[in-house]
């Protein structure tokens, strides 16, 4: 079978990181895979790939416009002529979608963000709403964000969470005695970070020894250091930058802080969760409240309040016995989201797609 997945890019992201598992999947079952992507960073592509599975950028991609993208894909598509496509995220969902009309190609679509709230002209949203009807299948990552889909499409889609498993080079070693502070993501406005120093500023003064890092990069960056300096928080938050390799934050920490305005299924999230790190996460629009067991393995508190999100940390970092409970919680997502599982249902849905 010959299998296409079209996403953004190969940098650092959840989408990229489950298209690169599928990939692997697909090609291990002996499929012909190619991961198309418009940007690559410098140093190759940040998840890794089997030499078997092809890596295309198309010439131009890095700086193209969408009609460019659309025609990329169609050609692309006109030309492997694939059994299936798998499509990653609003606006490469509308191209792919649009780019297959009258190639015979079945287009399974995936929404991995919440699109009533993502920084994006709300003609994407519309577009991806007129043409689902043609999508073979769309994943969503939570059944709130399957809700949010034309009722006339919801019966077709289907839910399939992140996979995930725990990093066997990067395990959780967190301290029930340690300060350690950490949040990933993009430096966004959508992660929410302003809000999370603001947060640092009570949680400093409740926990002098506190150390928080970031780990990401964005064009939020020059903000989040002015507001750094403004809050004299220079000698407790570090912002390096990515994280050197997928996971590897994961044993640096003591408590992961996510402090999201709307995700779509954050790994980050899921990753710590199945790792045994406690967590403190906004209740976002979509995806922590399907992750966090209040008080097992994590806590929520409201989006875009600094106050609460500073008492969880605090309240959390000072009681090492329901830190110590919480680490051992692992196996409340690590059933539910193994990767054997999840590409199950991904075999699935691209089996029914051929098919139909």
């Amino acid at each position: 079978m010959k299998v296409l997945l079209i996403q953004g890019g190969f940098g650092v992201g959840g989408a990229e990181k489950v298209a690169a598992m599928i990939a692997a999947h697909r090609a291990q079952l002996g499929d012909e895979v190619t991961v198309m992507g418009f940007d690559m960073p410098d140093d190759g592509s940040y998840f890794p790939y089997p030499e078997s599975v092809r890596l295309l950028l198309p010439d131009g991609a890095q700086k193209s416009h969408p009609l460019a993208r659309f025609q990329m894909i169609r050609r692309t598509i006109r030309t492997m002529r694939p059994d299936v496509v798998l499509s990653f995220l609003t606006k490469v969902n509308v191209l792919s979608l649009a780019a297959a009309i009258g190639t015979g190609a079945p287009v399974v679509i995936s929404e991995r963000n919440n699109p009533r709230a993502q920084n994006a002209h709300p003609i994407w949203r519309h577009a991806q709403n007129l043409l689902v009807h043609r999508a073979a299948c769309a994943v969503m990552q939570t059944e709130r964000a399957r809700a949010d889909l034309p009722a006339s499409v919801q019966a077709s889609s289907t839910v399939i969470p992140n996979l995930c498993a725990p990093d066997p080079d990067h395990p959780a070693q967190p301290d029930s005695s340690g300060n350690r502070l950490v949040a990933v993501g993009r430096l966004d406005k959508q992660k929410g970070f302003d809000v999370l120093l603001q947060a640092m500023v009570s949680i400093v003064d409740a926990l002098p020894d506190v150390s928080l890092t970031i780990h990401g990069e964005g064009q939020e960056r020059q903000a989040l250091e002015a507001l750094r300096s403004e809050l004299n928080l220079e000698d407790h938050v570090a912002l390096p930058g990515a994280s050197p390799s997928p996971g590897a934050w994961l044993s640096e920490a003591d408590l992961l802080v996510m402090p999201s305005r709307f995700e779509g299924f954050p790994n980050v999230l899921a990753e710590a969760t199945v790792s045994g790190l406690p967590a403190v996460s906004t209740d976002c629009d979509f995806g922590p409240r399907e992750i966090i067991l209040e008080g097992e393995n994590g806590v929520l508190v409201p989006v875009d309040d600094a106050p609460a999100l500073a008492n969880a940390v605090i309240q959390l970092m000072q009681d090492s016995a329901l830190r110590a409970h919480m680490s051992k919680q692992a196996t409340i997502n690590r059933d539910r989201l193994a990767p054997e599982r999840i590409l199950a249902d991904w075999d699935q849905v691209i089996a029914r797609a051929t098919v139909g």
